[in-house]
């Protein structure tokens, strides 16, 4: 009988501590508890949210290359899937913040996931100038554009994938190597894309000022705007900016040391992560590069005509 007593008193006493743990943890500040990394309580609804817009148009993206072409636009969409799961495993850090595991999983599909966006731009204007037969008004030839980019992206990859996979270590050294890693990975990536972008910028200027009839192509023609190879380009270079809108933020939120305020203030992450990251991937949705790149312009043939027209001596512009 006795026994049977104690046992039901240890059951209550293990109970009711039970309760004043999780009450006592529940009411404390996340921005003081030392196990939630993120510093604040994941928002349920503003990950339903990002999810209504993102999985669309993941599957948008999918549903375009197997209806219209573009096998090379598999990169920006493999992307979007991961990104997708990045934004799912939100939902459990909402009940379970402290939970290092789910942590860095979701930091880690959120923040290399992106890097998939940028090696799918970059397979964008060798592309376009191919097609369009103006190659020779790029600083790089055609072919190896993409080569030298795709390295570079994988590079930055590699780096940024070793930083992050030791944010939430326990060890600081570990933790401050790992950031260092993730920021030079980072800045790395950043100054390849303004690269990037700088060959694409003088690639357009070149073939307005240079080859008009190119350029107004398509309007003489009399398509409408939405098959305008120019209304295509100034969608890649949409996307290009989105893309250094929250290459810029990570760059200055791993600069804070892992765990500075853009890091742990969640409209932060939503205004100039995933916001910049939808529209850098949406616009492709209607203004598709299978409807302006046909086939495989790298071709004998394109690459003759490359050829061709690189002997010819540049003009001014």
């Amino acid at each position: 009988m006795q026994s049977v007593v104690l046992l039901c008193t240890l059951f209550v006493v293990s109970g009711a501590t039970a309760v004043v743990t999780e009450s006592t943890s529940s009411i404390v500040d996340p921005k003081d508890d030392p196990r939630n990394p993120l510093k604040y309580i994941t928002s349920n609804a503003l990950t339903t949210i990002a999810l209504a817009f993102y999985l669309p148009t993941t599957l948008a993206l999918f549903y375009n290359i197997w209806r219209i072409g573009g096998k090379y636009m598999f990169c920006i969409a493999i992307g979007a899937v991961g990104y997708c799961a990045g934004l799912a495993f939100r939902y459990p850090l909402h009940s379970q913040p402290d939970s290092t595991d789910t942590f860095l999983i979701m930091y880690l599909l959120t923040i290399l996931s992106p890097c998939f966006f940028v090696a799918g731009v970059y397979m964008l204007l060798g592309r376009l100038a191919m097609e369009l037969r103006m190659g020779q008004y790029l600083l790089v030839k055609p072919e190896k554009l993409t080569k030298y980019f795709l390295s570079s992206d994988i590079g930055t990859f590699l780096f940024q994938a070793a930083g992050a996979s030791m944010v939430t270590s326990t060890d600081q050294s570990r933790r401050n190597f790992g950031v260092k890693a993730f920021i030079i990975g980072m800045i790395l990536q950043l100054a390849s894309f303004c690269m990037f972008i700088a060959l694409f910028v003088i690639w357009n200027h070149r073939v307005y000022k240079q080859e008009p009839s190119v350029w107004l192509r398509d309007k003489m023609t009399g398509r409408p705007w939405y098959q305008d190879w120019r209304t295509f380009s100034a969608a890649i270079f949409i996307s290009c900016i989105m893309i250094l809108i929250r290459s810029a933020f990570r760059v200055a939120e791993a600069s804070e040391g892992g765990q500075g305020h853009l890091m742990t203030t969640e409209s932060y992450f939503y205004c100039l992560d995933c916001f910049p990251l939808l529209i850098s991937i949406i616009v492709y949705v209607p203004i598709w590069p299978g409807s302006f790149i046909s086939g495989n312009p790298y071709s004998t043939s394109d690459e003759e005509s490359y050829q061709m027209k690189a002997r010819q001596p540049p003009k001014t512009y």
